[in-house]
């Protein structure tokens, strides 16, 4: 966390201004402010979050059985019905079909910051920059 001050015009209304980054969460030690005349500004430089998604799925499942005679398998290649004995053949072929339907999406994101939490310490979310400044 790097921490930088820079001392007001004598003219200005500002009497202090402190500037500094903080990399992950955590308290950030400044030099002592007067809190009832301080704001603080900060903007992250990270976010963190997750999405989700949601739905349906659901599988449609079946059986086709089909059947070649050994005729047909002759007549098709030209071979003479009567060469051959006729047998009949089954396959099984299993269906499976699927549908994805409905559903959602869930995000929950979030942005860091600081906040002053007393006199000398500013507490980080997480990575951020941030600024200081006590009025007189």
């Amino acid at each position: 966390m790097v921490i930088s001050i820079f001392p007001a015009a004598s003219s200005s209304p500002i009497k202090s201004i402190q500037r500094g980054v903080a990399a992950t969460s955590g308290n950030i030690t400044i030099s002592s402010v007067n809190t009832a005349k301080t704001q603080v500004t900060s903007f992250s430089t990270a976010a963190s979050g997750t999405v989700a998604g949601s739905g349906t799925l659901s599988a449609a499942n079946g059986t086709v059985i089909t059947t070649a005679n050994q005729n047909d398998i002759n007549n098709r290649y030209g071979i003479l019905a009567g060469s051959s004995t006729h047998n009949t053949t089954t396959r099984n072929i299993a269906l499976n079909s699927t549908n994805f339907s409905g559903g959602s999406t869930n995000l929950t994101s979030a942005a860091f910051g600081v906040y002053l939490s007393d006199a000398t310490t500013l507490v980080a979310t997480g990575a951020c920059r941030y600024e200081v400044i006590e009025y007189v």
